[in-house]
């Protein structure tokens, strides 16, 4: 078996089962050109409500969130501070309507 052979293999078996553990010396990359990173803070009613649309999309929080900036950044040509206003404000909406 060849040394391609066995990556793909190991590849294959890797995707059959996402929960496995990594092995030890594995190097974890996402494939993306994205490396660097933002942190927001949310209080405990705004992460809740991002989770639970998070989950009803079927999509990790950080993805949905990414895309809600990302969506909010393309569409518009509002100052940093608006946007993250008017992203609180959708969050507070969201808030009240799944509460």
């Amino acid at each position: 078996m060849s040394i391609s052979d066995l990556i793909a293999t190991e590849a294959e078996a890797a995707e059959r089962n996402p929960d496995a553990a990594i092995k030890p010396g594995s190097k974890v990359t996402r494939g993306h050109q994205r490396a660097k990173t933002l942190q927001v803070r949310l209080n405990v009613e705004e992460l809740d409500a991002l989770t639970r649309l998070a989950e009803q999309r079927g999509l990790p929080v950080s993805t949905l969130a990414r895309d809600l900036l990302l969506s909010h950044l393309a569409g518009s040509d509002e100052s940093a501070k608006a946007l993250i206003a008017k992203i609180r404000a959708e969050l507070d909406d969201l808030a009240t309507r799944v509460a």
